[in-house]
């Protein structure tokens, strides 16, 4: 029997060497979300693009699931469809990173556009402007998810480190969004 700091240490090598081969298993992963974002004054300018592999019917069936949204995206904590004409959606949650959050909550009226274009205009919450179009378009075996957004939330973002913080927030949003695409063009069903 291993006494318990190198059964530690062998459990904890165990974990890296698991580490190690799940990013290895994932180096050649094709899905791709890049995030560029830009601050003026308290308004920020978001431009992202994610390839993943899948089929247009799938990111279109992800980016519209408006209530499913609280299962997959992170710090979602509200999302519901109020009306169908027009399409209108209230949403809340958490928005941040690390030791910067705020709670937002936004009414969003949807007009969609199958299955390309899907744009988003907030009529009242705590963001003064959100105007977000997110467009799909097939490139081979991967379909391109665009988002651009203008956004200028009515609390106030750290001057300095926002736009990391902001971009680092899409980012990881965007990415949870990717994954479910991939796992219902995987497996054909929702998490």
């Amino acid at each position: 029997m291993l006494s318990r700091p190198v059964a530690a240490v062998f459990g904890l090598c165990g974990c890296l060497v698991c580490i190690g081969l799940l990013a290895f298993a994932n180096a050649d992963e094709p899905n791709e979300t890049t995030v560029a974002v830009s601050r003026s004054g308290q308004i920020f300018l978001v431009e992202a693009v994610s390839r993943i592999t899948a089929g247009r019917d799938e990111a279109w069936a992800v980016l519209t699931d408006y209530v499913g949204y609280v299962h997959f995206v992170p710090g979602m904590t509200l999302s519901r469809r109020v009306s169908d004409e027009p399409l209108r959606i209230e949403q809340q949650g958490k928005f941040g990173v690390m030791f910067f959050s705020k709670h937002v909550h936004a009414m969003l009226e949807v007009t969609e556009t199958p299955p390309t274009r899907i744009y988003f205009h907030a009529l009242e919450g705590n963001l003064r402007t959100l105007e977000t179009q997110v467009d799909i378009d097939v490139d081979g075996d991967q379909v391109m998810v665009t988002y651009r957004s203008i956004i200028e939330p009515d609390f106030w973002v750290p001057p300095l480190i926002g736009t990391p913080l902001f971009r680092a927030a899409i980012r990881t949003r965007l990415e949870a969004v990717a994954q479910e695409v991939v796992w219902r063009a995987d497996f054909g069903v929702e998490r």
